[in-house]
Order: structure tokens, then C-alpha cells, then sequence
């Protein structure tokens, strides 16, 4: 399940999956190359400069449970996994 969950997390994270519309890269002034006030030194804040959001984390989520449930059902039908 993990692992399941893992592969659409990569996915959606770098652009192999569909997620929310976002900038192709990083974006000057906002996310993490926000400019704080310390001699205009770029300092991230927290944000993923990708645009990755609680939505796309969620979605992602929810389909890589899918796909380990799937997968599990599947083993259990052929007899692999008890």
C-alpha cells in the first residue's frame, strides 16, 4: 500500500500525473522564492515552489490507495498473498 501510494506522490509531484494547474517552474516572488527581509536573500517559507497543494495530496493519495487496494484484491483472487 505504501508503496502504492508512494509511486502517485511522485507522480503528481514532478508532473508525471495530472494535479491542480500550476507554473512550470519556480515563479520569482512567490512560494518558496519568496524574498524575506534579510538583504534580499531569497528564503523559503514553507511553500513548494512546484505548486503542489493539500488538493494534489489528497488526490494523490486517494488513487495510490486505490491502485494498493486493487492490487491486494488481485494477489488474494490468484492465491499469492494469504
Amino acid at each position: 500500500m505504501c508503496n502504492s501510494v508512494a509511486w502517485f506522490m511522485f507522480a503528481s509531484r514532478f508532473g508525471f500525473a495530472p494535479s491542480q494547474a500550476r507554473p512550470v517552474g519556480p515563479v520569482p516572488g512567490k512560494g518558496a522564492l519568496t524574498v524575506m527581509e534579510t538583504d534580499n536573500i531569497p528564503v523559503g517559507k514553507g511553500f513548494d515552489p512546484a505548486g503542489f497543494t493539500a488538493a494534489d495530496v489528497l488526490a494523490a493519495g486517494s488513487f495510490g490507495h486505490i491502485l494498493g487496494a486493487g492490487t491486494i484484491l488481485g494477489l488474494r483472487a490468484l492465491e499469492q498473498i494469504p
